[in-house]
């Protein structure tokens, strides 16, 4: 058999095509060979492909990213010819990205249904995505810790999947929002903040932390209101340590983790009081003109994060 894997999320569909590949390792008494088609050179895959296995009848090809190596407009067909002769080889093909359905790579694999395509997940889909991958896993959550794990991971299928693991080393019958708050960090709170150094530094970069966050379908006005609350968290422990309040004092106050305190004050030490106004103002300002329609939301962060 052979099958091909491709999607723009490349996370699930590379997971899916080990799956097969495991189940196939398990169920078949093949040599196993693993080609990473992007490094590999052409006429060595080639030799891979033709040759013959020594010790087994079949063999079993995980065949990945053939569709980046430099010589694919020869190399592809030489594969499709390959497989329609081949009788005795599993193999399986997994691309890192989405591959044009006009070409004759996927039409060749589509029309033979062999095709499984794998697309980002918008947030009604990754709810469910996400469900299945808790039963799966025979993992029971409250209803409330799947949303906040959802939330934390930041609609992102590769960090969902490494919190699920962190929180199934606890070993409880019941996993609670209480337990997600604990071992899970809140990924996007992450992300903002780092977003806010970027723009606070020489030659910050804070386009591309930007980018990666609206990459990940966040809505622009609710990334708004994380920078305006993590501002006010910044003016907060500004104010209070200029007071010489004590960490318990400020965690208590501003109603955060105590761990969290040195973070804030570390972030608070960066802004002046002036920086912290100048920022203030632009906020307000943009914020009048999204709601006004005057400027589109996302227009108005990549001004925000480009202007001083």
């Amino acid at each position: 058999m052979f099958k091909l894997y491709i999607g723009n999320d490349t996370y699930i569909s590379l997971s899916h095509a080990k799956e097969l590949v495991n189940q196939l390792r398990k169920e078949t008494n093949s040599e196993y060979i693993l080609i990473d088609g992007d490094k590999t050179d052409s006429s060595k895959i080639s030799d891979i492909l033709t040759s013959s296995s020594l010790f087994n009848s079949s063999r079993l090809i995980f065949l990945k990213r053939i569709y980046r190596n430099k010589d694919k407009e020869q190399l592809i067909p030489f594969l499709l010819e390959y497989l329609e002769r081949n009788s005795t080889d599993n193999i399986i093909i997994w691309e890192d990205q989405k591959v044009s359905a006009v070409t004759k790579y996927v039409k060749y694999f589509k029309t033979k249904n062999l095709l499984e395509e794998y697309d980002k997940l918008n947030k009604r889909t990754f709810i469910t995505w996400a469900k299945e991958i808790v039963k799966k896993n025979n993992i029971q959550l409250e209803t409330d810790a799947i949303n906040l794990l959802i939330q934390y991971s930041n609609f992102d299928t590769e960090r969902f999947e490494n919190n699920l693991r962190k929180l199934k080393l606890l070993g409880k019958e019941l996993i609670t929002s209480e337990d997600v708050r604990e071992i899970a960090p809140d990924t996007l709170e992450e992300d903002i903040w780092k977003l806010l150094d970027e723009m606070n530094i020489q030659n910050g970069k804070p386009l591309k932390v930007l980018e990666k966050i609206l990459n990940q379908k966040v809505d622009p006005n609710f990334i708004f209101s994380m920078i305006a609350r993590n501002m006010k968290l910044i003016t907060m422990t500004k104010h209070l340590t200029d007071k010489h309040t004590s960490f318990q004092q400020i965690a208590s106050i501003l109603k955060v983790p105590p761990f969290t305190v040195k973070p804030l004050l570390d972030a608070s030490e960066k802004y002046s009081w002036e920086k912290i106004v100048n920022k203030y103002h632009k906020l307000c300002n943009l914020d009048y003109e999204i709601k006004t329609g005057r400027i589109e939301p996302k227009l108005g962060l990549t001004l925000f994060c480009t202007t001083t």
